[in-house]
Parts: structure tokens; sequence; C-alpha cells
């Protein structure tokens, strides 16, 4: 592999990093943003509820896009971002844990799963979408 090319694959995959902090950041912002207009309280169990929710759609919107925009490897940048994320979740749980309830804990942990599979899975039917074939007569 030449250098020209092996630099190209390390900024390509520094920028699919960069897409999935960035769709990380704009998911919980408009999670953020559309709570006061629904009407949740700035406190409370259904705002924290909320708050999971578009914590979970965040975390797979930001798998999703390392994975889609990965320049060559796409399962290892999902695996990359998943590990990421699970490092954030471990650290704000034991950091910040008694400040919230213990099932909002457990279920921040509990769903990182689920978002590496979701986000990785519909990157990846996106990226590798069949064409319809033109040989049919």
């Amino acid at each position: 592999m030449s250098f020209k090319r092996f630099a190209w694959l390390i900024l390509g995959s520094l920028l699919a990093m960069g897409a999935a902090v960035l769709a990380l950041i704009s998911v919980n912002l408009i999670g953020g943003t559309l709570a006061p207009w629904l009407g949740f309280p700035a406190g409370g169990t259904g705002r924290l509820a909320w708050d999971l929710a578009w914590t979970i759609a965040g975390g797979t919107a930001a798998i999703a896009a390392a994975t889609c925009c990965a320049p060559a490897a796409p399962r290892r940048h999902a695996l990359a971002c998943f590990a990421a994320l699970l490092l954030a979740a471990v650290y704000a749980v034991t950091q910040l844990g008694g400040d919230f309830p213990r099932w909002f804990c457990i279920g921040l942990l509990l769903s990182l799963p689920l978002q590496g599979w979701l986000g990785a899975t519909w990157a990846l039917k996106l990226k590798y979408r069949r064409q319809p074939s033109q040989d049919s007569a």
C-alpha cells in the first residue's frame, strides 16, 4: 500500500469518527430541544426516560455514521465507535451514577449492544444496498 493511500485511509477514518461524534451530538441536541416543546418538565422520571431514549438514538446514529462513512473496514469502525461509547457510558455511570436513578444507569449500559447492532446493521444495509438487476428480460 502506498503512503498516499495509507494517508487517505487514516484521514477518512478520522473523518468517519468525527461524523460519529457529530451525529451523537446532533441527535442528543434535537432530543433536548424537542422535550420542552412537547411539555416535558426540566426534571423528573418522564424527562429522564425521554433523555435515555434520545441517548440510545444518538448512540445508534453515531455507530451508523462511523460505519457508513468508513473508507474501509466499516465493521471495525463500528466496533471502535461502540468501544468509545462503552467507555463513555461506564465512565458516566461510575462518576455520575449516584445522581441518576438506578434504572437510568442500567438502561444506559444494557442498551449499548442494541445500539451497536442496530447502528451497524442499518449502516451496512445502506452502504451495501443491492442495485436492481438489469439482466431481467
